[in-house]
């Protein structure tokens, strides 16, 4: 039961991770010079490693180190690469669009790509009760993304006229950000495999994410320095902004929770666990956005009940 409530865990601190990433943006959005969106996705990464230096020096200084072999260390470096840089880049973009909790519900079909690659790949099997638990998550996430989306286009459509230019823009603009959040959704899940994979042959949460998130920052660095951005790298990284600081703590919290949960309970499981964050993220932006708060209809908290109980079957199921 350790991993289930590791995952859920991972779950909440990925909300406030993307509660923050949003409340960056907007800060950002008033500024006079505007900062480049990849170079707030390095200052998350390179708080990540920050940490994860202290960290790792602690686990070596307690515990004796662990055998690394190459494939372990590939599979990790895509798996970092994946989630840590591209599918959190995308989600960033996403936010931008959607919002947080909105983002959080499209990114909410990872499980799915999870599920799949889990079983397919990785030849993982469950219980008849982890499937229903599996199965009740998806259907409640599934409902409940489907419902918000609908909602925010009736919502363009009535503030726009469906044969205008504006209107035909929001609508758009609205695709787009699903796209960016599902193909969030698919590299993240994808990067999960990798890392599930990764921390099977090197059985060190610690280590597994301070590898993953330095391939991370050095793909971010060298896209960056291509760009000529070095000057606004640094720039950020001396006069660092409080809410892109404290979405990169978050983020490494989830990250060692994550890992750890993969190290000793199935990916699939783990995934259909933190697929919960959409419920966490739409409770906390309700807490945080002062007199901005997003409705929660009716419809929205029965879905996020519904995935309660799913989850609550899954982290008293066991697995197989």
């Amino acid at each position: 039961m350790t991993g289930e409530i590791f995952a859920l865990a991972a779950a909440v601190l990925w909300s406030l991770h993307m509660i923050f990433v949003r409340k960056a943006q907007a800060k950002n959005a008033q500024g006079a010079n505007p900062m480049e969106p990849m170079v707030g996705l390095f200052i998350t990464i390179f708080v990540n490693n920050v940490i994860n230096v202290f960290v790792l020096a602690f686990r070596y200084f307690v515990w004796p180190p662990v055998p690394i072999y190459t494939a372990g260390v590939i599979a990790l470096v895509i798996a970092g690469t994946f989630n840590s840089f591209v599918g959190r880049g995308l989600l960033f973009a996403a936010v931008v669009i959607l919002g947080a909790a909105r983002t959080g519900l499209t990114r909410a079909t990872m499980p799915v790509f999870v599920l799949l690659g889990g079983v397919l790949v990785l030849g993982e099997r469950f219980g008849p009760r982890a499937w229903l638990g599996i199965g009740i998550v998806l259907l409640s996430l599934f409902l409940m993304s489907f419902d918000t989306v609908r909602k925010e286009g009736k919502k363009h459509e009535g503030t726009a006229q469906p044969d205008t230019a504006k209107g035909r823009a929001s609508r758009l603009r609205l695709i787009k950000g699903i796209a960016l959040g599902l193909s969030a959704a698919l590299i993240m899940g994808s990067g999960n495999i990798f890392r599930k994979a990764g921390v099977d042959i090197i059985p060190d949460t610690i280590l597994a994410v301070s590898i993953g998130s330095f391939s991370a920052l050095l793909v971010c660095v060298a896209i960056l320095l291509i760009k000529r951005k070095g000057k606004d790298m640094l720039t950020a990284v001396k006069n660092i902004e409080f809410y892109y600081m404290m979405s990169g703590v978050f983020a490494s919290a989830a990250l060692f929770s994550m890992v750890y949960s993969l190290s000793i309970i199935p990916v699939a499981i783990t995934n259909s666990i933190a697929a919960t964050e959409p419920l966490f993220t739409i409770l906390f932006v309700w807490l945080m956005k002062e007199g901005q708060k997003e409705k929660l209809g009716v419809q929205t908290l029965l879905f996020g009940v519904i995935m309660v109980i799913g989850t609550v079957i899954l982290i008293t199921s066991g697995t197989n």
